[in-house]
């Protein structure tokens, strides 16, 4: 039996609920950017939650485009239907897009497979993996591992920031391992800087009987800390048992640790420390502590391939309902069957070449292209659709924000246009995680602050400007009135926004449009007109300052109050000046300006045991 799963907000069961909503997107939708309303839906549903190994063979951002020139001339439900029908049939299986007025049964016995040991497979998401960089964020189809671009494994190690006993000398890790196939590593790491890490690795080979692997090096004469453990890469099984990690010094080897090294420990009762004294990670992978089979004591480690993310898999027949718009339905299978060569069934070839054929001709370039641009509102919208958590705490409409961008994407006659109303549109998400960039802007060489309801210049790099100079209008503009056009096309809290449309205030696209003010200096108002800038300012940070200390490394700045600028001052420094610090009432520590300082090195006198999370 087929069960009706829909991940978004708009099904129903009745017609009349479907016309209900018909009239709704009829209204919400203007007649030019209807039709793309009726294509943004699908392609997210295809793109992240149908699994068919025909749809990883697509370039998505291309395919976007695509779908805008089919569907931007149709001229009529029919021809709607069937242009999205044959569009996305050669990559999703099963794919139903029919009339409310004509239901269709869906029926999940096309979805078999003739292989009968061919797994289910179907979409999970951590997040959602969009690009090719490593970040947190994963997306996998289960049981793929090995086909699938990306997929993580799994890794449990331990770490130490107090390693300077170990500088200069030879350390050696080891552990005795079985593994199903080649996939795993023993590592150490020994960390010199907050960003320099010098790995030494070795293969822990196939074998069904416990093999011990070694590693030897050579500790830097700077060395903050070191890591050290087990990794592993795609869906190999491992088995580890006996670590040792010791170091020679005064011509004998000594353990530096001594740990749990071997899992006696036992099994953890706390899911969120499956092993006592490691730290681990993994996505697909699990570890458990077992007492059977060790190659010495009474337990081993086993870190065993899942092939999923989570126990929750959408069931075989199961689909997403969704009204897409013109009263029309479309379904769309979450799960299919596969085996190691394909997913079934399998796609008329004859079709899915001719659709990589069409695609392969879409040309995406840094010019001003409005199908480029349509596509890539689509795409955005449909990712924090499907992924954005917060729509559950934020006011806002975000089919009528899909609306209002596409209007106003139609309007867009350049570059920078678009860049705005990209940027508004995310903007309306309240979240400051949210940045669209792209275009470069050229703001005021100034730096303010929002004082007693004034627009206030606390630093300049404009001779003409000086500081506590109030701004009253901006190209003929009230200053307020421009802060808070830029607060528009910015995302954040109301604090962030405002302190993001401060650091941009005035700015233009243009390097050589001059900007016009109005201010107020030493009580008397003045017209000025100034130059913009381009170079290292962003709504991100200001780089103008103004303030004090900027050029000092530890200063006591009031009796008993030290300040400490860490983009300046030396670890060394700070080690000579503890036991004063320690002494002090206040110690401020400034990081804006980057660090020489780590905080590595001052948490430690913060505290009076070891702490392995955030307070």
């Amino acid at each position: 039996m087929s069960k009706n799963f829909d991940v978004n907000r708009f099904i129903g069961n009745n017609d009349h609920k479907y016309m209900a909503i018909d009239r709704y997107f009829s209204n919400l939708y203007p007649t030019e950017s209807a039709k793309l309303g009726n294509f943004c839906p699908i392609i997210w549903h295809a793109r992240w939650f149908h699994p068919s190994d025909e749809a990883q063979e697509i370039d998505w951002d291309k395919f976007a485009v695509l779908g805008v020139q089919k569907v931007e001339n149709v001229k009529s439900t029919v021809e709607l239907r069937d242009t999205l029908y044959r569009l996305f049939s050669p990559i999703v299986q099963g794919l139903q897009i029919y009339e409310v007025r004509k239901p269709e049964i869906f029926n999940p016995d096309i979805l078999l497979s003739p292989d009968p040991d061919a797994k289910p497979i179907a979409w999970q998401h951590h997040g959602v993996y969009l690009n090719e960089q490593s970040n947190i964020y994963k997306s996998i189809r289960t049981n793929k591992c090995g086909v699938d671009k990306k997929v993580d494994g799994a890794i449990i190690y331990k770490y130490s920031l107090h390693s300077s006993h170990l500088a200069g000398k030879e350390v050696k890790i080891s552990g005795y391992f079985k593994s199903n196939k080649r996939g795993a590593k023993l590592f150490i790491q020994p960390v010199e800087s907050w960003s320099n890490y010098k790995r030494q690795e070795a293969f822990i080979e196939e074998s069904q009987d416990w093999r011990r692997v070694e590693l030897l090096l050579k500790m830097p004469q700077e060395t903050f800390g070191i890591i050290y453990g087990l990794e592993i890469e795609g869906d190999a099984d491992v088995c580890a048992d006996d670590f040792e990690f010791i170091v020679y010094s005064e011509g004998e080897w000594i353990p530096v640790d001594t740990e749990n090294m071997g899992f006696e420990r036992g099994k953890s009762d706390d899911k969120s420390i499956p092993v006592y004294d490691w730290m681990s990670s993994a996505m697909l992978h699990t570890f458990e502590v077992f007492d059977e089979n060790t190659h010495s004591g009474k337990y081993c480690l086993k870190v065993k391939y899942a092939g999923k993310m989570f126990e929750y898999l959408p069931q075989f027949g199961e689909v997403t309902k969704k009204f897409i718009g013109n009263s029309l339905i479309c379904v769309v299978p979450l799960t299919l069957l596969s085996n190691e060569s394909s997913t079934f069934p399998k796609s008329e070839i004859s079709s899915l070449n001719h659709l990589k054929s069409e695609i392969s001709k879409i040309r995406i370039s840094k010019e001003f292209n409005s199908h480029v641009n349509l596509a890539s509102v689509i795409i955005a919208w449909n990712v924090l659709q499907h992924f954005f958590p917060y729509f559950d705490v934020i006011d806002v409409d975000w089919n009528e924000a899909l609306n209002e961008t596409l209007k106003r994407t139609f309007t867009n006659n350049r570059k920078k246009d678009f860049f705005v109303t990209l940027r508004q549109m995310i903007a309306k998400l309240n979240d400051g995680h949210g940045v669209v960039s792209g275009e470069q802007i050229y703001p005021l060489p100034i730096k303010t602050e929002f004082i007693e309801k004034e627009i206030v210049i606390t630093a300049s790099n404009d001779s003409a400007l000086k500081r506590g100079d109030i701004i009253k209008k901006i190209d003929g503009k009230a200053v307020m009135e421009a802060l808070k056009e830029k607060e528009k096309i910015l995302s954040g809290s109301p604090q962030l926004r405002r302190y993001r449309a401060l650091n941009i205030l005035g700015s233009k696209f243009n390097p050589d449009e001059k900007i016009r003010l109005k201010i107020v200096q030493d009580g008397k108002p003045l017209n000025l007109t100034v130059e913009s800038i381009g170079i290292g300012k962003s709504f991100f940070f200001n780089p103008i300052e103004g303030r004090q200390y900027l050029n000092d490394d530890i200063i006591e700045i009031e009796p008993g109050i030290y300040y400490i600028n860490m983009a300046n001052c030396t670890e060394i420094e700070f080690e000579q000046n503890i036991d004063l610090l320690a002494k002090a009432k206040v110690v401020i520590y400034d990081q804006r300006d980057g660090i020489k300082l780590n905080f590595f090195q001052i948490v430690p006198y913060w505290i009076e045991e070891p702490v392995y999370s955030t307070w």
